[in-house]
């Protein structure tokens, strides 16, 4: 599958989705020199160029009803990434980890007619990752 990163993730996210998704092509919207591209003329452009899907964090997409028609036509999976505002590398790294997790059910889904994927966050907060404990003797 040829899957598009949007303009709202950083690019570098690219890199260790192609290394855990081998059989997959992942581009930006660097690679594909779409920066700026308003949301409809970019749907329709990724359908030319031979793109299966999208990764955004525009929900706006599937909200708005004429940004919504134009995801069902272009024939693209949407693939929503939460934005839950963090910083840093804190960001970096949830959503990368989102993606690497998520995407497997992607990849498997055989989907009838046009589908959107609503990726949510791996659990982040340090309790629920880390078990921090003294090491006694």
């Amino acid at each position: 599958m040829k899957v598009y990163l949007d303009e709202n993730l950083p690019p570098f996210v690219a890199q260790p989705l192609a290394v855990v998704y081998q059989d997959h092509t992942f581009a930006t919207w660097q690679d594909e020199g779409l920066k700026g591209t308003d949301d409809i003329p970019l749907l329709a452009t990724l359908r030319e160029r031979g793109f299966h899907a999208i990764v955004t964090r525009d929900r706006m997409q599937l909200k708005d009803p004429e940004e919504r028609r134009a995801v069902a036509d272009s024939g693209l999976r949407w693939i929503g990434v939460p934005d839950k505002r963090l910083k840093g590398l804190e960001q970096i790294t949830i959503t990368v980890s989102t993606l690497i997790a998520g995407m497997r059910f992607v990849f498997d889904h055989l989907p009838d007619g046009p589908t959107s994927y609503a990726l949510k966050n791996v659990p982040h907060p340090e309790n629920q990752r880390v078990n921090i404990r003294q090491i006694t003797v």
